[in-house]
């Protein structure tokens, strides 16, 4: 909330525990993140660029939900691209994505 004029600027939903139907899109979510850093991997040496590249390469993946658009187009869409460009997200082409262990080189 906005402290000086009172206006509500989020509004923050939780989902009701035991209740994965509520959360497919963050589980999908997770899904991607393991495909580039597979469990056992240490997460100790990422940096913020690394995660930058990778949030970057997730957000640039086509979704079903969002009529065949990536997160990115419907952020940018919806928000505009500056603070995307804030954010260090950048768009990647479609046929760049990777959503491989390669992406990063995590030891």
């Amino acid at each position: 909330m906005n402290t000086e004029t009172g206006e509500i600027r989020t509004n923050i939903f939780y989902c009701d525990p035991q209740t994965p139907s509520q959360k497919p899109h963050v589980e999908n979510n997770h899904n991607y993140v393991r495909d580039i850093i597979p469990n056992g991997k240490s997460l100790k040496n990422l940096t913020q660029n690394d995660l930058n590249l990778m949030l970057s390469h997730i957000n640039s993946t086509l979704r079903k939900s969002l009529n065949g658009r990536t997160p990115y187009e419907t952020f940018e869409f919806l928000y505009g691209s500056e603070i995307l460009k804030k954010l260090n997200i950048q768009k990647i082409e479609k046929d760049m994505v990777t959503l491989q262990p390669y992406l990063l080189k995590i030891k």
